[in-house]
């Protein structure tokens, strides 16, 4: 069933389940702490979205700014909308693609002051976005309606996963927040809040959170697998989540894919678990399931075995 949403609609009462913080009986005979009791408090959340603003949103949680001033009913919108999103649309989860938003379509080989240029690195980048694109154009007309595509909804390697699951007639999923740069803001809301630009043109259900920690978990707690194209510190950001939650069996463990030439784009990263290892901060085991797929036809091929649908 479609998650159809009106504006500002209330969805749920929640009270106690969020509002109880129930700590465990002190011994007997302990000394009494002298911190008081965190007191119970009710919310009410809704799941508010604006169809004509920002017409391909299920959610939109409104800008509160910063991560550490974004308030408990905001938090916890986010993730009862979420939850509640995926539960009534795609309760299987998603195939979610990571990625760069600076590697677009169409690269060039210099930076914007036409330094540190390398036409190899230019070659590479063409080659990831296109190979990001045919993956989720492939796995849509094969596996779409079981598990869609999903991505951060952004531009570069986020726009490529987008796009190619909309052109192959599927569901298209961006989980995002609010990155639309204001000049000479204040500190605490450097954004401007706009949700217009938040999701790239190819997003067909997008949800726009308050909160990047809470986006940041429902886009690994909803996948049914991740892949994770070439990317900067955002996406070194995530991946470096995901290696922490499974091999710490925070998260049921999924198949986690690393996209691209291993030689061209993953040799670093290689090269500083290798390091965490020698080291003994890391055991090899622990890493183990993380696979590496060389094309998006390696890719199509290993994940649909994984999750069994050959």
């Amino acid at each position: 069933m479609r998650f159809k949403l009106l504006p500002w609609l209330a969805v749920s009462t929640l009270v106690a389940g969020l509002a109880g913080c129930q700590t465990a009986m002190a011994p007997a005979g302990a000394a009494k702490s002298s911190t008081p009791p965190i007191e119970s408090i009710g919310l009410s959340l809704t799941c508010p979205t604006s169809r004509s603003a920002v017409p391909n949103a299920d959610y939109i949680g409104p800008y509160m700014g910063v991560e550490n001033i974004v308030p408990l009913k905001e938090v916890a919108q986010d993730v009862y909308c979420s939850d509640t999103f995926k539960a009534r649309n795609f309760p299987l989860g998603f195939v979610t693609i990571y990625g760069s938003s600076r590697i677009r379509e169409k690269n060039v080989p210099c930076d914007a002051r036409g330094e540190n240029c390398n036409e190899a690195v230019k070659v590479a980048n063409d080659v990831i976005y296109r190979d990001t694109r045919n993956f989720a154009y492939a796995w849509t007309q094969r596996h779409g309606k079981k598990y869609p595509i999903m991505t951060g909804a952004g531009p570069g390697l986020m726009e490529a996963g987008n796009k190619g699951a909309v052109e192959a007639g599927g569901a298209s999923v961006g989980y995002t927040t609010y990155y639309d740069r204001k000049a000479g803001s204040d500190p605490a809301k450097p954004y401007g809040g706009d949700p217009k630009p938040a999701l790239n043109a190819y997003v067909t259900h997008g949800l726009i959170f308050s909160s990047v920690a809470v986006r940041e978990s429902a886009m690994i707690k909803h996948s049914a697998a991740m892949v994770i194209a070439p990317g900067g510190t955002g996406t070194e950001w995530e991946l470096f989540q995901i290696i922490e939650t499974i091999k710490s069996r925070q998260l049921t463990k999924v198949p986690v894919y690393l996209l691209g030439n291993r030689q061209t784009h993953w040799r670093s990263l290689e090269a500083r678990l290798k390091d965490m290892v020698d080291r003994k901060t890391v055991n090899a085991e622990e890493l183990s399931f993380l696979k590496y797929a060389e094309t998006n036809d390696d890719l199509i091929r290993q994940l649909s075995a994984d999750l069994g649908l050959n």
